[in-house]
């Protein structure tokens, strides 16, 4: 069994002080979902993937309200109010071998779709890093006329920050 640990996240502003610009940063709310967790508000069925394109997709289901163990009563699940388009969501995954894929992915909930039948909601979860690419990509256009004048190259130079590192991909 994988061991994982599913969590939901926000970012906040910290306004400037003394000599630190202001910036933001981020903070976990809480859990809503591990290989551990018995409570019925938990997050059930999650499923990690690699893409082709080397990006990751999370899905997973929340129920809409579950029975509590303790007084039988049903409860509204809690987590289900956290959740919604764009929310920062973080995984830790673990797929039980000995790999450098067990790690922790950073991603944002991009679809919520509801099943009355079943009484669950089910969540699809992309890359972050995907989600701000889109953002930050920019065309440069390098040409040499003097030489020759019959040549034009075109560069599509994107950078994205992860992790607090910058990486960027020439295309």
């Amino acid at each position: 069994m994988n061991k994982y640990e599913i969590s939901v996240w926000e970012d906040y502003f910290v306004p400037a002080s003394g000599s630190m610009e202001s910036h933001y940063e981020e903070r976990k709310l809480c859990v809503i979902g591990s290989n551990t967790m018995t409570d019925g508000s938990r997050a059930l069925e999650p499923n990690l993937v690699l893409n082709v394109n080397g990006t990751h997709t999370l899905t997973f289901k929340l129920y809409l309200s579950y029975i509590d163990t303790i007084t039988g009563e049903r409860i509204d699940n809690p987590f289900v109010k956290l959740l919604m388009n764009e929310r920062k969501v973080k995984v830790y995954w673990d797929n039980g071998q000995e790999d450098v894929n067990d790690k922790w992915y950073d991603l944002v909930v991009k679809d919520i779709s509801e099943d009355s039948d079943s009484n669950t909601v089910t969540y699809t979860c992309e890359d972050l890093f995907i989600n701000e690419l889109g953002k930050s990509g920019f065309e440069l256009n390098f040409s040499d006329e003097a030489n020759t004048g019959s040549w034009t190259r075109k560069i599509r130079i994107i950078c994205f920050k992860r992790r607090k590192k910058l990486y960027t991909r020439l295309r």
